[in-house]
């Protein structure tokens, strides 16, 4: 029975232990050190309602060193503040220290040690480079000492992504981070913390990121030179898929016969054929519907009458109505249109190209890729005619072709074309012009070649002139690629814009003058600035061009023209459906 009763005590005893204690003020949670610059969580329970000061002493008591909070009501229960190791403005030296908290009732003290200063970073800008499945953020930011940094990025949802660690110094860093894209767009949180080498960590800096969701490829459409063709036939331009880059497909039609007319005498691959509304032979205007080149161009036979002609339809190759309402000269049709005509059956031939080499010329993405019958062997970059609302006929006809006769070097206006070669009556493959310059004995490219991958010429296709990685380029098809090869030329009409990929790495270095320019250059020694600011001093990264800082920098038209910002090049693939 005693033992009872004193089991029965001490049970009630320890209930009330909790009771107890809560009837007093108290500091439940209270950090050992506090390493001034990064803010801990201090906990203080209070019996009932009250108001509280809260004050950093002297180890002694004796002297108030900084004030948290003063006459601050509260109620009942746990409340807690915060306190990073500051005074009014500088941080406590490292030492011992009390806090104390008083309410109108009674007091309480607890000692702490305050360590040196943790790492800060004092600003953070944060630039965010988005490509088709890929995220890299570019960095910049001021710390108060070396160590390293940990970023986490967080996405709408709250989700965290840990990224990986990499090493500070103290002062401005800059750096990139590699992220696998998200996916989702929307507004993401950077959040970035400083460990020293002690291994100890300051504050969080977090910084908003306006993130755009992964880019999704506009569905190709299927893109058929004939409408007529309902599904793709081996060797077939005409019912082959455009756009699509299977290269044993695309082979296939390079060493396949074509259809051509046959022209008479030397200059048979200069002259043109009218093609007539109706099968008769008159050649008046309102019979022409537009005109097709002999020897070298590919048409395609629809149906062949009995009575001497063949439906056929092919890519007009006339410089079209507009050219003639201008004045200039003859013209049927529009330039590059697909024409639907009649042609003498007789006038009809096979070509059989040569099979060491093929050519396809893509106007999309203005390259031209060199296969052999082991698929692709490289691309170079071009540039096709570009029409204009004044002047219609400089696009180039697309179609099947080949290349029938070597022209070599030609003028065309100021300009110097080098290693032409025909195919198609005045549309020539050529090497990218230049100007001469007679004064010092130079061949100046800079006009045209900085239009290489852009519609710019005036029908004829101007071929990259530098050797690429793999040393391809026009010189190259000159010396290897022998006449009678096969050149298709894929149309653009009806085809998504492509995607626009950034022209280099965000971390890539470019560079102006901090001296009053106005340009940022990709040359450190461009030849357009004075020799007495080279070579150029300012530096930024690709990626800090977007910054408000810079924003008043323009490409150089000499060594970086035609380079857009990364928030340009996002604008486009935006407007074109690719976010």
């Amino acid at each position: 029975m005693r033992i009872r009763f004193f089991i029965l005590i001490q049970f009630i005893f320890l209930l009330l232990i909790p009771y107890a204690c809560s009837e007093s003020l108290r500091i439940s949670h209270m950090p050992e050190v506090i390493y001034p610059g990064k803010a801990e969580r201090i906990v203080i329970s209070i019996p009932s309602d009250d108001t509280v000061t809260i004050g950093i002493y002297e180890k002694d008591g004796t002297s108030l060193l900084a004030l948290l909070r003063d006459s601050m009501s509260v109620s009942a229960g746990e409340f807690s503040v915060t306190y990073n190791g500051y005074t009014e403005r500088n941080p406590l030296p490292e030492g011992s220290y009390l806090l104390t908290v008083l309410s109108s009732t009674e007091s309480v003290s607890i000692p702490f040690l305050i360590g040196r200063p943790a790492p800060q970073i004092l600003s953070v800008t944060a630039v965010p480079f988005c490509s088709r499945d890929s995220l890299t953020l570019s960095v910049s930011l001021n710390v108060t000492c070396s160590g390293t940094l940990n970023p986490l990025l967080i996405d709408p949802d709250g989700n965290a992504f840990p990224l990986k660690t990499t090493p500070i110094t103290e002062g401005t860093n800059k750096f990139t981070l590699e992220v696998i894209h998200p996916g989702p767009g929307g507004e993401y949180t950077l959040s970035l913390t400083a460990t020293d080498a002690d291994n100890i960590s300051g504050n969080s800096y977090q910084v908003n990121l306006s993130i755009p969701a992964a880019a999704t490829p506009k569905p190709q459409p299927t893109i058929r030179p004939s409408a007529d063709a309902a599904s793709t036939i081996p060797g077939d331009y005409w019912s082959m898929e455009v756009g699509n880059y299977d290269w044993d497909a695309i082979w296939q039609v390079i060493i396949s016969p074509m259809t051509i007319i046959k022209g008479t005498g030397k200059q048979a691959e200069r002259q043109t054929y009218k093609l007539r509304l109706s099968p008769d032979s008159s050649t008046a205007g309102a019979n022409v519907c537009g005109l097709i080149t002999c020897e070298t161009q590919g048409i395609h036979v629809l149906e062949t009458l009995d009575n001497g002609w063949s439906y056929v339809e092919v890519f007009n190759s006339s410089y079209g109505e507009a050219y003639r309402s201008s004045g200039k000269g003859t013209g049927f049709g529009t330039t590059d249109d697909l024409v639907r005509g009649y042609v003498e059956t007789s006038r009809l031939d096979t070509f059989m190209p040569r099979t060491e080499y093929g050519l396809l010329i893509d106007k999309l993405t203005q390259e031209l890729f060199i296969l052999t019958k082991d698929g692709l062997l490289s691309s170079i970059l071009v540039s096709t005619g570009s029409p204009s609302n004044q002047q219609p006929w400089n696009e180039t006809p697309s179609g099947e072709f080949y290349l029938s006769s070597k022209v070599g070097d030609f003028p065309s206006g100021n300009l110097i074309c080098q290693y032409g070669m025909r195919f198609n009556n005045g549309d020539i493959l050529h090497q990218v012009p230049y100007i001469y310059n007679e004064k010092y004995d130079l061949k100046d490219y800079s006009s045209c070649e900085k239009y290489l991958g852009q519609k710019a010429s005036h029908g004829c296709v101007r071929v990259q002139r530098k050797a690429n990685k793999d040393g391809f380029c026009m010189k190259w098809i000159w010396d290897h690629v022998p006449l009678r090869t096969k050149l298709l030329i894929w149309d653009d009409d009806g085809r998504p814009a492509p995607f626009m990929e950034y022209p280099f790495p965000s971390d890539t270095v470019l560079y102006f003058n901090p001296e009053g320019g106005q340009y940022y250059h990709t040359d450190p020694n461009c030849s357009s600035i004075k020799n007495r600011f080279l070579p150029l001093k300012g530096t930024l990264t690709y990626a800090d061009l977007d910054l408000p800082e810079y924003s008043y920098l323009s490409p150089c038209k000499y060594c970086s023209d035609g380079i857009l910002r990364i928030s340009e090049i996002d604008a486009i693939n935006t407007e074109n459906g690719y976010w």
